[in-house]
């Protein structure tokens, strides 16, 4: 199970004035009131959006103790997933964008996983934030510096962050890749969504914003784009995604086990996102109990886009990834599945359990799976649509949600 390192955690608590991991109840009623803010800003309407709420005291103090620890959770858990890639480069310079990240999550995040991992080396990290609000900002460089103050041989790296609103222009030190060369890392996080919302063409708008990252992505970097997992954010990445598939070269490394259209677009009601397990912080926990929300499981939509064609497991096995949770019924178990031929829902009954198939039960959110031996009922000449695994079918775990 995933959980913040201590270092963070500490750095997140400090920032936030938590005074430690168990805020005083005083602090806890003032944070709460600014996570319900939040909350309204966010969900119920547009009037948190594009709007610099982290000059205000109370909303800037919640955003970084409960919002933070939950968005860098997220880019933590793919950078796990990345990691193989990450790990080739070496000793070799790993430049970073951070884009819209508000006080610099995904930079923090690289830059935490780099101190506990080595992969890359925190030394030859070159780091970019990049946001609209100048508060961001701010609070970007204050989480940067108190990050560094913890870990004496990072003290020398430098952070860059660049004001800009990306609905009005392309700012030169991305345009040129930092005027050096492409990143190697590009993370855009709960921004596409909001950008170009009043327009009639929000997707060609955005998908264009997209091309131009990939423009200045390096042909082994990857570029990472992270939505709330609402149906309409999910679906929206969905369709960004088909149209740079369509239109641009480039490939998913995950989680898509192909480059096809995307099957949960064919459904008005489906939609594809990620739930994955973590330990909260204390604090997350009590706020989750004080406002009422739950924040046990960290839940997003994403996909990450390389131009060197490298995926997360090979595209020569016929593999199924299970976009649903396991489901146990009366006498039998279900999931549904995706690959390239589309969404299928497989399901295996209790009398059928064998060790061949034994971990079928297994199944969840997010795994990679190979199954044998599927069998669909033929009823007046149409196939089935619901699969059926036998006692004699096979049932494999290839690669778990996480590690």
């Amino acid at each position: 199970m995933y959980e913040l390192s201590s270092r963070i955690s500490k750095v997140l608590a400090t920032c936030a004035r938590l005074d430690g991991s168990e805020p005083r109840p005083d602090a806890l009623r003032d944070i709460s009131r600014g996570v319900i803010r939040l909350s309204e800003m966010f969900t119920r309407g547009s009037s948190g959006i594009g709007t610099s709420y982290l000059e205000d005291v109370q909303l800037r103090r919640a955003y970084l103790a409960y919002y933070v620890p939950v968005n860098l959770a997220k880019v933590q858990i793919l950078l796990a997933e990345l990691q193989p890639l990450i790990a080739e480069r070496k000793g070799q310079e790993f430049r970073v964008l951070d884009i819209g990240g508000g006080p610099g999550t995904g930079a923090l995040a690289l830059l935490d996983w780099a101190c506990s991992t080595s992969a890359p080396p925190s030394g030859t990290l070159r780091m970019t934030a990049m946001d609209r609000s100048g508060a961001a900002l701010r609070a970007c460089t204050e989480l940067w510096e108190s990050y560094l103050a913890e870990v004496p041989e990072c003290r020398n790296l430098s952070l860059q962050t660049v004001e800009c609103n990306l609905e009005r222009t392309f700012p030169m030190p991305v345009q040129v890749g930092t005027q050096v060369s492409g990143y190697h890392l590009i993370v855009v996080q709960n921004v596409l969504s909001e950008l170009y919302s009043e327009s009639l063409n929000a997707v060609e708008k955005r998908v264009t914003l997209v091309a131009k990252l990939l423009s200045v992505l390096e042909e082994d970097g990857s570029l990472m784009l992270i939505e709330p997992a609402l149906r309409a954010t999910s679906r929206g990445l969905h369709e960004l995604r088909n149209q740079l598939l369509g239109h641009y070269e480039c490939s998913v490394y995950s989680p898509c086990l192909h480059d096809e259209n995307c099957p949960a677009l064919v459904h008005q009601d489906d939609w594809c996102h990620e739930e994955r397990h973590w330990e909260r912080p204390a604090w997350v926990a009590q706020l989750d109990e004080a406002v009422g929300f739950i924040k046990d499981t960290l839940k997003f939509s994403y996909v990450v886009f390389r131009k060197d064609g490298k995926t997360l497991v090979s595209r020569n096995e016929p593999f199924h990834r299970v976009v649903s949770e396991l489901r146990v019924m009366k006498g039998e178990k279900r999931v549904w599945l995706c690959d390239s031929a589309g969404r299928s829902e497989v399901g295996r009954q209790d009398k059928d359990h064998s060790e061949s198939n034994a971990a079928f039960e297994q199944f969840h959110r997010g795994a990679i799976v190979k199954i044998g031996d599927i069998v669909r009922k033929e009823r007046k000449g149409k196939l089935s649509t619901l699969g059926r695994i036998l006692p004699t079918g096979t049932a494999e775990i290839i690669r778990p949600a996480q590690n």
